[in-house]
Parts: C-alpha cells; sequence; structure tokens
C-alpha cells in the first residue's frame, strides 16, 4: 500500500508541475518511475520488511535485497529518462514486477509477520494491486500513437499484441476477409480472473484454428468488462471457431455470469489491420440496434 500511495503521490505532482505539457501516459511513467526510485532506496534504508518477504532458506536473503533494489532504483531512473527506449522499460518494468510477484504470494499464504505491515488480509489484497502495477508500467509505457490501436474506453491493461492464426501466413493480397468485434461484460469482479484465464485459452485456439487471421485483446478488469478484434478469411472459418468445444465450454460457463454481451461482424480487406475505432463504432451501432429491437 507504501508503493500504491507514492505512486499516487508522484503522479499527482507530476501531473501539477508539468501543467498540460505532457500527456497522461507520460506523466504516468515519471509517477511509476519516482515510485520505483523510492523503493529501491528504501531496501537500504530498511531492509528487513524485504528480507522478511523471503523465505528463511532462501541463501544470501540481504544480497537479493540489495540487488532488487538496485535493479529498481536503476528502473525508476530509466522511466524517468525515457532510456534506451519507452516500450522495452515498461516490458522490463513488467518482467521485474512478476518476478518478484511470488515474494507477495509467499508472505500471503504463509502468513508472514512483516514489520509496518498489518497482518490479515492486507497480503491477500495487496495481490491483486500487483496487476495493477503492471497494467500501469505496460500502458504508461506505450507508444504515443496507440490509441488508435485499442477502444476509446479507459481500463487499466492495455491490449494484448495482436497475435497472427493459421490464415496469416496465406497471401491474401487485399482479398475480402470477416472482421468481428465483440464486447462481454461480467457481473461480478470476482468472475474476472477466472474469465480473464478462459479468454488467454480462447487466445491460444484462435492461433490454431484454420482461417484465424489475427486477434487482439483487451481487458479491463475494474469494470469487469472485455474486448475482442478478430479477422477471419471467411464466415465459416469464424462459426467453426464459435462452434469448437473449447469455445462452447467457456461460453456456458460464463453465460449466466455475464451482465451483457455485444457483438459485431463486418467485411474489410486482409490489410491493413482492423481498427479498434472501427470496432468502437460498429459495436455503438449494434447496441443502437439492440436497444431499438427491443422496444
Amino acid at each position: 500500500m507504501i508503493f500504491l500511495a507514492v505512486l499516487a503521490i508522484a503522479t499527482a505532482t507530476t501531473a501539477v508541475l508539468s501543467r498540460g505539457r505532457r500527456d497522461r501516459r507520460a506523466v504516468a511513467r515519471i509517477g511509476l518511475g519516482i515510485a520505483f526510485a523510492v523503493a529501491g532506496i528504501s531496501h537500504f534504508v530498511n531492509p528487513t520488511p524485504f528480507e522478511q518477504h523471503l523465505p528463511s532458506w532462501l541463501p544470501a536473503t540481504g544480497l537479493v535485497v540489495a540487488v532488487s533494489g538496485i535493479a529498481e532504483v536503476l528502473l525508476g531512473i530509466a522511466l524517468v529518462a525515457r532510456w534506451p527506449s519507452v516500450a522495452a522499460i515498461g516490458r522490463t518494468v513488467a518482467a521485474f514486477l512478476v518476478a518478484v510477484f511470488p515474494a507477495n504470494v509467499y508472505v500471503a499464504v504463509a502468513d508472514v509477520e512483516v514489520d509496518g505491515q498489518p497482518g490479515g488480509i492486507y497480503p491477500w489484497i495487496r495481490l491483486p494491486l500487483q496487476l495493477l502495477f503492471i497494467a500501469w508500467a505496460r500502458w504508461s509505457t506505450l507508444p504515443a500513437d496507440v490509441d488508435d490501436d485499442h477502444p476509446p474506453t479507459r481500463g487499466l491493461m492495455p491490449p494484448l499484441p495482436w497475435i497472427a492464426g493459421r490464415g496469416a501466413t496465406e497471401n491474401h493480397d487485399g482479398a475480402e476477409t470477416v472482421v468481428m468485434a465483440s464486447v462481454l461484460e461480467l457481473r461480478r469482479l470476482r468472475d474476472v480472473p477466472g474469465f480473464l484465464a478462459a479468454a488467454l485459452r480462447l487466445r491460444r485456439l484462435f492461433a490454431q484454428s484454420p482461417g484465424a487471421i489475427r486477434l487482439s485483446l483487451v481487458a479491463i478488469p475494474l469494470r469487469t468488462t472485455f474486448w475482442t478484434l478478430s479477422q477471419w478469411e471467411s464466415h465459416a472459418d469464424l462459426e467453426a471457431y464459435a462452434g469448437h468445444p473449447v469455445h462452447i465450454e467457456v461460453m456456458r460457463t460464463y453465460a449466466a455470469r455475464m451482465a451483457g454481451s455485444t457483438f459485431a461482424t463486418w467485411a474489410e480487406p486482409s490489410s491493413p489491420k482492423p481498427t479498434w475505432a472501427r470496432a468502437h463504432a460498429e459495436i455503438a451501432a449494434g447496441r443502437r440496434s439492440t436497444r431499438l429491437a427491443h422496444r
């Protein structure tokens, strides 16, 4: 929670001092860099809580804490200075946060007493915050033009990279393809982790499906909303994917947990790739049509 507080204060202070000279991503990136640097320095000012995050059987815990502290300071400087490249920094910071996540899990599962931190449910509350920090690192280091390539709906997670399907290797030569966008909204926040895992499972299925060209996925956890945008060689390929046992199983499992879903399909040339701006417009039109149909 201390890291979250420092992150919030550093970001807010950066926003005030920049006076609009920096965009939101730059402000968020600098705020995260300051928070990382402060966290890294605290490894040396008060190393005990960090050592308590490590199992007793792990050798040289003091050295591990010192090395991780140096890494956090360097990552913080890199975030602020945009060195060597913003995208590379974002991936590195996200990877670092994933690497240290087991330490937080250990404290929660083993019910470890950490100096300066409350016990009880507190260590468990900290776990999902790690997803926020990872998303913050990735979003704040995205290219400036990324807004053209994801839904104009604010969320915590950036779009997962486009993945290529089996049809991506074919030479379509500008042939007409089928594009589908979907918005799936869950009723309860507690269903989000399970559905995200199911969505990633379907993402792997897509990569193996005949006629699949490319797919992008966006998760907005705190809004319990998921967007997908996929491109197919034909309607038949799309229908075959929808009828696959794995896809049917996932949809049946979460059907009763859905607050709503909207789908839109349209035809587009095989290149360039579909845009989220078009997807958002098609989804909005589909929602209007649905409301009219229910009148």
